[in-house]
C-alpha cells in the first residue's frame, strides 16, 4: 500500500532499511558510521584549512627567525673586523703603508706595482706586486708582519727564489690584496 504518487521502491527501501536497523550489529556499525561521517566532515574538514594556514605562518615565522639569526651572526662578525678597516684608504695609501711596514725590516724593495682595485663582494681590494731582496729570517719576519697587522691583506701568491746576481741573498716576488672600506 503506498500512497498515490509515491514511488513504491522508495517506501519499499525505507522498510528494509528500518528492519534492518532493528540488528543491534547493523545498528551499531551505521551509528559509527554515521558520528564517523559527522565529525569528519562537521570537525576535522574546517580545522584541517586552520591547521594548514597555522603550519604556514609557523614555517615563515621560522624562516624569518633563521634570516634575523643569521643577521645577527654576521653583524657581529663585521664588528670584529670593522675596526681594521680604514675608513678614507686610496691605492696610494695602501701603497704608503705597505712601504712603512717594508721598512721596519732590512729588506731591499727592487719592485713594487699597483694593479687597479678589484671588487671582493662589498668591498674593493687594492692588488699589490711587490718584489724584494733580502734573507730567509727577514722575508719570513715581513710575511708574520704582513699576516698580523692591522689592515686585512691577503697575499694571493708567493714565490721565494735565489737572486740572479748573488746566491745568498733570496728574491720573493708576492701579490697582495688589501681590502678597503
Amino acid at each position: 500500500m503506498t500512497p498515490a504518487g509515491a514511488d513504491p521502491s522508495s517506501s519499499d527501501l525505507k522498510g528494509r532499511l528500518l528492519e534492518r536497523l532493528h540488528d543491534p550489529v547493523q545498528l551499531r556499525i551505521f551509528v559509527t558510521v554515521a558520528v564517523l561521517a559527522g565529525g569528519y566532515l562537521g570537525v576535522y574538514l574546517p580545522l584541517d584549512g586552520r591547521i594548514e594556514e597555522a603550519t604556514r605562518q609557523r614555517d615563515a615565522e621560522r624562516k624569518r627567525t633563521e634570516l634575523a639569526t643569521d643577521l645577527e651572526h654576521l653583524r657581529a662578525e663585521l664588528q670584529k673586523f670593522q675596526g681594521r678597516l680604514p675608513k678614507q684608504a686610496d691605492s696610494k695609501e695602501w701603497v704608503e703603508y705597505l712601504l712603512s711596514g717594508v721598512r721596519r725590516f732590512p729588506l731591499r724593495l727592487t719592485q713594487l706595482n699597483c694593479d687597479p682595485p678589484r671588487d671582493m663582494g662589498p668591498y674593493r681590494a687594492v692588488v699589490l706586486r711587490i718584489e724584494l731582496e733580502g734573507d730567509f729570517m727577514d722575508m719570513d719576519a715581513f710575511l708574520r708582519w704582513l699576516d698580523g697587522n692591522q689592515r686585512l691583506f691577503r697575499t694571493d701568491m708567493v714565490r721565494i727564489s735565489p737572486s740572479l746576481g748573488n746566491r745568498e741573498v733570496l728574491l720573493m716576488q708576492l701579490a697582495v690584496l688589501g681590502v678597503m672600506g
